[in-house]
C-alpha cells in the first residue's frame, strides 16, 4: 500500500526505526476486518535523542505530562498519520494504552526479533535495546514479514544475562518475573538498572546510555534525573515499577 513506506520513513526520523507487519486476522476485536498489523519499535538511542531534544525546546512537554515519552510518541504518530481513515487504528504500547495489546507475540509475528532468555525481544541489529511503541491495525492486506527462525543469538550463548543477574532470577536459562520482582522488593540493588540486560553482548553498540536506562527502569528517580540533566524544574513525581504487584508471565 502506498501509505506504508512514507509512514515508516517519517516515524524512523524520530527513532521509531524498526517496523514489521504481522497477520491481523486474530485482531478483529481491535479493528473489524483487520488483515494486517504494522508494529513500530524504537531501536537503540534514536527515540531517546529525539525525545530529549524535544524537551530542550519545549520543557512543558516534560512538566505538563505524566508520561512524557509516551506522549512524545503519540505526537509523532499524529504528525506522521494526522488523519487516518477508518481502515486504520493505532494502539500504543504505553503506560495508559488505548486498549491493552500483548506486543511481544505481535512483534515476533512481525519479524522484529526472537524471544530472549530475559523475556524481552532480541532484535537482529539492536539486540535487547528495542522498545515496542505502537501498532497500526489495518484492513489493508499488507505483505506479512517473515518471522525469525530458530533461537537467535540466545541459542549459542552461555547465559551472560543469567550470570550477571544479582537476584538469581533465572532458572533453566529463563528469567522468572516473580523471582525478579521478589528480589526488587527486598533490595534496591537493581533500582534504575538491569545488569542482566546490560550483560547481553547482542547489539552492544546500541545499548542505552545511563540516563535513558535509569529513566526506563526507575521512573521515580529517573524522571528527576532527566529533568536535572536538561535543567528543567519539574515538580511531578515519577512512578517506579510496582514490584509487589508483578506476577509470573507465561
Amino acid at each position: 500500500m502506498q501509505w506504508l513506506n512514507p509512514l515508516q520513513r517519517r516515524l524512523a526520523v524520530v527513532g521509531l526505526n524498526a517496523s514489521g507487519v504481522a497477520d491481523g486476522q486474530a485482531h478483529q476485536d481491535i479493528l473489524p476486518g483487520c488483515k494486517s498489523v504494522v508494529v513500530f519499535a524504537s531501536g537503540g538511542r534514536g527515540l531517546w535523542d529525539a525525545f530529549t531534544e524535544d524537551l530542550r525546546q519545549h520543557p512543558a512537554n516534560l512538566t505538563e505530562h505524566a508520561h512524557p515519552l509516551d506522549d512524545f510518541v503519540a505526537r509523532a504518530i499524529e504528525a506522521a498519520d494526522p488523519d487516518p481513515p477508518a481502515s486504520r487504528r493505532w494502539i500504543r504500547c504505553a503506560a495508559e494504552p488505548e486498549q491493552f495489546v500483548d506486543f511481544r507475540p505481535l512483534a515476533e509475528g512481525a519479524g522484529l526479533g526472537w524471544r530472549s532468555h530475559t523475556g524481552l525481544l532480541l532484535h537482529p541489529a539492536y539486540g535487547l535495546w528495542l522498545g515496542m511503541r505502537a501498532a497500526c491495525f489495518t484492513t489493508d492486506p499488507l505483505p506479512i514479514s517473515t518471522p525469525l527462525r530458530g533461537a537467535g543469538p540466545c541459542g549459542d550463548c552461555p547465559g551472560h544475562c543469567a550470570s550477571a543477574c544479582p537476584g538469581g532470577a533465572f532458572e533453566g536459562g529463563r528469567m522468572r518475573i516473580r523471582a525478579c520482582a521478589s528480589f526488587n522488593v527486598r533490595s534496591d540493588r537493581c533500582h534504575g538498572s538491569c545488569d542482566a540486560r546490560r550483560a547481553c553482548p547482542a547489539g552492544a553498540a546500541h545499548r542505552h546510555g545511563d540516563l535513558q536506562h535509569h529513566y526506563h527502569y526507575a521512573r521515580d528517580t529517573g524522571r528527576p534525573a532527566l529533568a536535572a540533566a536538561l535543567g528543567i524544574s519539574d515538580h511531578r513525581d515519577g512512578k517506579g515499577p510496582q514490584w509487589a504487584d508483578w506476577t509470573e508471565t507465561p
